[in-house]
């Protein structure tokens, strides 16, 4: 690396902002709940924004660099959550699928062309006008937020000693649980199908192009079937055909068929994700709201960042063919759970 440092040294600067976005969840959501959504995006925005100036005072790698990180993830938690509760007080209940879904067609957009402008921003102009670059995005983000006009809501529970005792009270264990397997095969395929293509001689260029283009047709012309089927037969479906897929995976050789696999999960994603959320935002109260967004937001990531570790060792000892195996396995599992079943959405 031009700054020092290794790949394992880059690993951990980057992974570890994954730390304080799941940790801070609890923290932050119940406050949202009884201070607006508005305070946490505008904040947000501006930690995470102005944070990036931090990494202009290292000349060279510093483990100090992991701190900005930790920071940048508190904001992160703060930004997301608060707007996507923000996207549940404003959209009707009978288009709510609809409004969670095309809000997450703004992170994914991000997703996507985050990495090819930073690339292009860094070899033409160095790394202080890339910084710069993103503390002028996160100035914009802040003016944009300070505009936001928030509905009146109600004030919330009382801080930390509710969120957990409400995934308990709420009944909403049995959707974390499925997000949680959700979440482990959404890591799956995006973090580890790049890896499984190169061993294989494919590219895995086609398969992101196949998913982003399939999930913007799902979330933005087809949004509105998440919110004319029945929550629970339509999570269902989807889990089941998440895992279809991570089996089909299993049994890839050619490049078309990174192209239909792409375009199988931009299209499951686009459907699974708003409607798992609509299902648990659906029973919360108007008290409650954030913290219900934050339980179903930090089991979806927990099941990425958990399974990780544990997708990196199958593949390792057992191949990647055989991770895709179990992984459609433990989403089956996840479809048929008992208790989804018998539980309505309100």
């Amino acid at each position: 690396m031009d700054i020092g440092g290794n790949r394992a040294d880059a690993g951990i600067v980057m992974g570890s902002i994954g730390i304080t976005t799941l940790g801070a969840i609890p923290f932050l959501t119940p406050l949202m709940d009884r201070y607006g959504r508005k305070p946490f995006i505008v904040g947000g925005i501006l930690v995470g924004g102005l944070s990036n100036a931090g990494f202009m005072l290292f000349d060279h790698y510093s483990h100090l660099m992991t701190l900005v990180r930790l920071v940048q993830g508190i904001g992160f938690a703060a930004c997301f959550n608060a707007c996507a509760t923000a996207i549940v007080d404003l959209v009707p209940p009978e288009y709510r699928a609809q409004g969670i879904g095309l809000f997450g067609v703004s992170s994914s957009f991000a997703f996507m062309l985050g990495p090819f402008m930073a690339e292009s921003i860094l070899i033409a102009y160095g790394f202080d006008s890339y910084f710069l670059l993103l503390v002028g995005f996160g100035l914009i983000g802040l003016v944009a937020g300070v505009m936001v006009k928030e509905p009146n809501h109600v004030n919330g529970v009382d801080g930390l000693r509710d969120f957990f005792p409400t995934a308990f009270r709420g009944g909403y264990l049995d959707m974390m649980a499925i997000a949680l397997a959700f979440g482990s095969g959404f890591a799956a395929m995006n973090v580890f199908f790049p890896l499984y293509a190169q061993t294989l001689g494919l590219r895995a260029g086609p398969f992101f192009t196949a998913f982003g283009v399939a999930l913007f047709v799902v979330r933005v012309l087809l949004g509105e079937i998440a919110d004319k089927i029945e929550r629970e037969r339509l999570v269902f479906v989807c889990l089941i055909g998440f895992a279809v897929m991570l089996l089909l995976t299993s049994f890839m050789h050619f490049l078309w068929h990174t192209i239909a696999l792409g375009a199988m999960f931009g299209a499951l994603q686009g459907i699974a994700y708003p409607a798992m959320m609509t299902r648990m935002v659906d029973r919360a109260r108007d008290n409650n709201r954030a913290i219900v967004v934050g339980l179903f937001t930090g089991s979806f990531g927990l099941g990425i960042n958990a399974s990780v570790l544990f997708w990196g060792f199958v593949a390792q000892y057992k191949g990647f063919a055989f991770m895709y195996i179990v992984g459609g396995i433990i989403l089956l599992a996840a479809a048929f759970f008992p208790v989804l079943p018998r539980r309505s959405a309100k």
